[in-house]
């Protein structure tokens, strides 16, 4: 039996912070596709560090000062978000330090960052809905515009699309 999933409707002030999750999963396809066509490790290894220093990095930096705004320190969900945080990080940490290249490691990484979005649309989004006044939440994401800029995934060569091996 089918089950069907009805999209959850998202406060206009989180769908900044959603649309970027979109990014984030389209960067862990491409992590799948470059594995999947036998792009070089190294090639592969200079997409992660750069979608984490352009673009997964500062988007955590972002959802963590939200959550400082809106949760209490020792809220269990805020700390859940910045661990899950801190371990991408040390896995991004492990892939450039990675020597020999383990596939292994952009497996878990994929693994685990599809795993964290799924998490945060699917619970913490719905939980903060619930949980925060519509006007707080509001004021809060109405701040983080005045911290946020743009971000787009100009990495080249697209080794997802072609056959790139060689960095």
């Amino acid at each position: 039996m089918k089950i069907a999933v009805t999209p959850q409707k998202r406060d206009k002030s989180l769908v900044p912070l959603s649309r970027e999750h979109h990014f984030g999963l389209l960067f862990c396809w491409k992590i799948r596709q470059g594995l999947k066509k036998g792009t070089d490790l190294k090639l592969m290894r200079a997409y992660v560090r750069y979608f984490w220093d352009n673009i997964l990095k500062a988007h955590c930096q972002e959802e963590e000062w939200l959550l400082a705004r809106l949760l209490p320190q020792d809220h269990e969900v805020r700390l859940r978000l910045e661990e899950e945080h801190r371990l991408m990080q040390k896995l991004v940490d492990l892939i450039q330090e990675g020597s020999p290249m383990n596939k292994d490691l952009f497996r878990v990484l994929d693994k685990d960052l599809t795993g964290h979005i799924r998490w945060e649309e699917r619970e913490l989004f719905p939980y903060l809905q619930t949980l925060v006044p519509a006007e707080e939440l509001e004021l809060a994401t109405q701040l983080l515009e005045h911290k946020h800029e743009p971000r787009a995934d100009a990495f080249t060569p697209e080794f997802w699309t072609s056959s790139a091996k060689a960095a």
